[in-house]
């Protein structure tokens, strides 16, 4: 498909197939904003903040937190301790590595921040809404909201705070038939969680790249609470979002935030007439002193989003979640998702055993499928093998389900090394000590002609679980891993031999062995610690 020069000009219906093949073709005919400059005095803040709401804090995981049971509850409190394991800031780091600054790689002057989920570029540009019906145990809350609430929330609209670990209540009452009526659901759940993206966090340092270093974020969250609360979620996110109806529920600006999907939970009955939405909620600050610029890209694809096709059959209304069996969750779930990080510029070059790169590769796959909702999504891995014990060097492809026997096939044999280094942008890895690299890629060409830019968020999605799952997974055996979306997808398509229209390079995974003594200390804290004990 030609590129348009002049994206207000973009024919409805096209925005995705355009921007899917700006970003293939971007290390060749780069993109549209080729000279932007990052202003970090202006970065905006890497959560959203409503100062003047009433703030319902929860308790922070620990030895009785109900996320241990054999049996979960989808509880207020039980989805805000999930919330918290998966985005909320669960420890502080001292370290130097190559994707700081150049002060930093001689002086540890300021802590990191960590979280147990992967974000592009770090930006963490997710924000998760909770619509709740209440119920009547709940009511005994209402007149002291700073309480910490043992079984439920009045009704109302609540955003989740990172920073207190509370919910924040935005608007009373009961929006859950308004959630139900957007979806098109003919049953209404006790309550949604509704995941959103905000441009801007990622913007202001990517520009134009921002929608696509923005989705797979909400694909990176759902693999994390694969990891916390087990199979049970399988295909419960709600993609096919009516993103003008939500966003006017949440007082959102569609141009700057995209809502992303829905997620039921708990007990469920027969929707009824839906309420109005509520016609003022508290300020929302997403920075100090926020100048937010939307993009060119970005306006054309939410034009897309404005429009509400018919549900088509790949894309199936999900059942509630009433309760979780997580008796399937490996026994170090929460050590795993708290060991995770990324690699930047420590791999030694050691050799990985080939067992414990094709479980990553397994489990990647394995959450991919978890992760959708139908039919329609493809997905195959190139992996490029340098130092791993039992397999010959060169490039192989992995389709997991797809064969009978050995999913892993050696398409071209020999070093790779050369290659690898002449697609990758910048200077945070070293991908010649890499063990393998492993190249996601999917079918989003044929996605996006299909279900436009709802269906271009979905496919980016499965590969960000796909990715997080292969993460967590590599701690499990010793791992260390590094994930990069700057590299230049077109070449490796044109060097494994794949059509684009069929399957696309969308994400590059570099894992190997780290320097344990590389550029760090011991100075990690975690506000886990007695729920890691208890589990130990």
């Amino acid at each position: 498909m030609p590129l348009l020069d002049d994206w207000t000009k973009m024919p409805q219906g096209q925005a995705a197939q355009s921007y899917a093949s700006l970003i293939y073709r971007r290390a060749t005919d780069g993109m549209l904003i080729d000279d932007w400059e990052v202003d970090w005095s202006r970065q905006p803040f890497t959560h959203a903040v409503y100062p003047s709401s009433t703030t319902y804090t929860m308790p922070l995981p620990g030895p009785d937190s109900t996320l241990l049971a054999e049996t979960v509850h989808p509880t207020p409190q039980a989805l805000a301790e999930a919330l918290h394991i998966a985005l909320g800031i669960v420890a502080q780091r001292l370290s130097v590595n190559l994707n700081d600054g150049h002060t930093v790689y001689s002086q540890a002057d300021s802590a990191k921040w960590g979280r147990t989920t992967a974000s592009g570029g770090g930006r963490y540009c997710g924000d998760v809404y909770l619509v709740e019906s209440g119920d009547a145990a709940a009511a005994a809350h209402s007149a002291e909201p700073h309480l910490e609430p043992k079984i439920g929330l009045p009704a109302g609209i609540y955003h989740y705070s990172i920073l207190h670990h509370a919910w924040e209540l935005l608007a009373p009452g009961d929006y859950t038939d308004a959630v139900a009526d957007a979806q098109g659901h003919d049953h209404t759940a006790q309550r949604y969680l509704l995941t959103t993206i905000n441009y801007w966090r990622s913007g202001f340092k990517y520009n134009d790249f921002a929608y696509q270093a923005t989705a797979m974020d909400l694909g990176t969250v759902a693999g994390t609470l694969i990891e916390i609360m087990g199979s049970g979620l399988s295909s419960s996110w709600d993609m096919w979002v009516a993103e003008t109806s939500l966003s006017d529920l949440l007082g959102l600006n569609p141009d700057e935030d995209g809502v992303y999907a829905v997620q039921a939970w708990g007990s469920s009955r027969p929707s009824q007439p839906a309420p109005t939405p509520p016609r003022q909620l508290p300020q929302r600050l997403t920075g100090p002193e926020a100048s937010t610029r939307t993009f060119l890209t970005t306006k054309a694809l939410q034009r897309e989003m404005s429009s509400q096709p018919q549900r088509p059959q790949e894309f199936p209304t999900p059942s509630a979640v009433a309760e979780l069996d997580t008796t399937d969750r490996p026994h170090d779930w929460l050590g795993s998702l708290l060991h995770r990080e990324s690699s930047f510029g420590r791999f030694t070059g050691a050799p990985v055993p080939a067992e414990a790169l094709r479980t990553m590769l397994q489990r990647a796959d394995t959450v991919g499928d978890l992760f959708t909702t139908g039919p329609g999504a493809r997905w195959e891995f190139l992996v490029y093998v340098t130092a791993v014990d039992g397999l010959t060097p060169g490039l192989y492809s992995y389709r997991g389900g797809q064969h009978q026997q050995d999913p892993l096939t050696l398409l071209v044999e020999g070093p790779q090394n050369d290659f690898l280094a002449s697609t990758y942008f910048l200077r945070n890895y070293d991908g010649h000590r890499a063990a393998a690299t492993v190249i996601l890629c999917a079918n989003v060409f044929e996605a996006t002609q299909l279900w436009g830019v709802r269906g271009y968020r979905y496919i980016n999605a499965i590969v960000g679980a796909m990715c997080q799952a292969m993460s967590v997974q590599a701690v499990r055996h010793g791992i260390s891993t590094g994930t990069a979306l700057g590299f230049d997808a077109l070449k490796h398509a044109h060097h494994a031999g794949l059509e684009a229209e069929r399957m696309t390079p969308l994400l590059m995974m570099m894992t190997g062995v780290d320097d344990e003594k590389c550029g760090r200390f011991s100075a990690t804290t975690t506000t886990l610690t007695t729920i890691l004990e208890d589990l130990a």
